[in-house]
């Protein structure tokens, strides 16, 4: 238990906020303070823990990460690694034996495991749609065709030695120690800097420079340049804006608006190892990486897709059921209702569902317009890290 006086305070910085104390249970409840510094602890030590793991795009390995316990601390950070272990070198073709996915495993004699990891403060509806194999019994498929697998074992000598992953154990001992070291520094890990998720927000608020563009060749990354140029002309100088509203995230009906803004954050805190990701593979020729954006664009929408689909999941969203697929078809006659019938869906307060929460090659037929924004993000990954580099040393190269 890391106890409260192991909290300090945040500079104050317009940008250093703490958004995880909004988040609200389905029946309109707080969650526990306990449960909120668990994620903030879990973010911290994940995010400084695997800053450097990244996978080159033909690269067949896969990061594997042991968490060596089920206390409620540990829980938080097989959320948070689930949230944030998703790399492009995922084969995201249906049917293929070699995926690379990122696999978590959970040390536990705890015969209701699944049930914990079944909470709302921890992996939510994720398990009922990703892959999850309990005690060597594939216990579920994987529905959604995503880049994460759950494995749980009782002992981690029933753990495979497996020569094509990046091994990593976690114990609480190792956390206990990361806060204890972090506070004799002075560091705060209970708030988080926004801007990366400030400019990702913008990417989705572009307007008609990104709306207007077909959907149609979506991986062309030049059909992408002016909005680009405008992003970078237009929205890097416009003022900052404070992720959080007290007014707005405070009300009991708004916790769909709270999930799309913290969204922004599980979304860029994945932006440094997709960098890596390229960066290794050009030997520091920046021309060379400035063209492997463009060239990977499609193998890192596809990354970008399955990691919103987990962190959905995880923030309680749903897909849509026999019947909701069925009336939505219905309305492919009136575009306009199909979108307020959506729109309606994943707004429920208590249960939200999303259209868009499938398969990549499902989303492409059923919601194609959609994937153009995720071509555009990852585009804008290396530019919102410069900008915010850049501020980071006073404007010095």
């Amino acid at each position: 238990m890391i106890s409260t006086n192991s909290i300090i305070e945040p500079v104050s910085v317009d940008w250093i906020e703490r958004p995880f104390e909004y988040l609200r249970r389905k029946d309109g409840q707080s969650f526990d303070d306990t449960i909120v510094r668990n994620w903030y602890i879990a973010r911290a030590f994940v995010l400084e823990k695997l800053e450097d793991v990244a996978f080159r795009p033909d690269e067949n390995r896969h990061l594997h990460v042991i968490v060596a316990d089920d206390t409620p601390l540990m829980l938080s950070v097989i959320r948070q690694v689930a949230l944030l272990a998703h790399f492009f070198n995922f084969d995201n073709k249906e049917r293929q034996l070699f995926r690379n996915s990122s696999v978590i495993t959970i040390v536990s004699n705890n015969p209701g495991i699944r049930g914990e990891l079944d909470k709302e403060e921890y992996l939510c509806n994720l398990p009922k749609y990703c892959k999850v194999v309990e005690r060597n019994n594939n216990i579920n498929a994987d529905i959604l065709n995503l880049d994460l697998e759950i494995h749980i074992v009782d002992d981690e000598s029933n753990i495979d030695n497996e020569s094509d992953s990046i091994r990593v154990v976690f114990s609480e001992r190792d956390i206990l120690d990361f806060c204890e070291y972090k506070k004799a520094k002075g560091e705060d890990i209970f708030s988080i800097d926004t801007r990366k998720s400030f400019y990702t927000e913008n990417v989705y608020n572009l307007g008609e420079e990104i709306d207007n563009i077909p959907a149609e060749d979506i991986h062309c990354a030049e059909r992408y340049s002016l909005a680009l140029n405008f992003f970078q002309n237009h929205i890097f100088k416009k003022p900052f804006k404070k992720l959080v509203d007290d007014d707005v995230w405070n009300k009991r009906n708004n916790q769909c608006v709270v999930k799309e803004k913290i969204s922004n954050i599980f979304c860029s805190d994945c932006f440094k190892s997709r960098w890596l990701g390229i960066h290794n593979c050009c030997d520091g020729d920046s021309k060379q990486e400035r063209w492997l954006w463009g060239k990977y664009i499609e193998a890192l929408s596809m990354s970008e897709h399955a990691r919103w689909v987990v962190e959905k999941l995880i923030m309680g969203y749903s897909p849509l059921n026999a019947k909701q697929r069925f009336l939505d078809e219905s309305l492919a006659y009136d575009n306009d209702l199909r979108k307020a019938y959506r729109k309606q869906l994943k707004r429920n307060p208590v249960d939200p569902v999303h259209i868009d929460l499938c398969s990549y090659a499902d989303v492409r037929r059923i919601d194609p317009d959609n994937l153009k924004y995720d071509s555009f993000l990852v585009l804008a990954i290396p530019k919102i890290l410069e900008k915010v580099r850049i501020e980071d040393t006073g404007g010095l190269l």
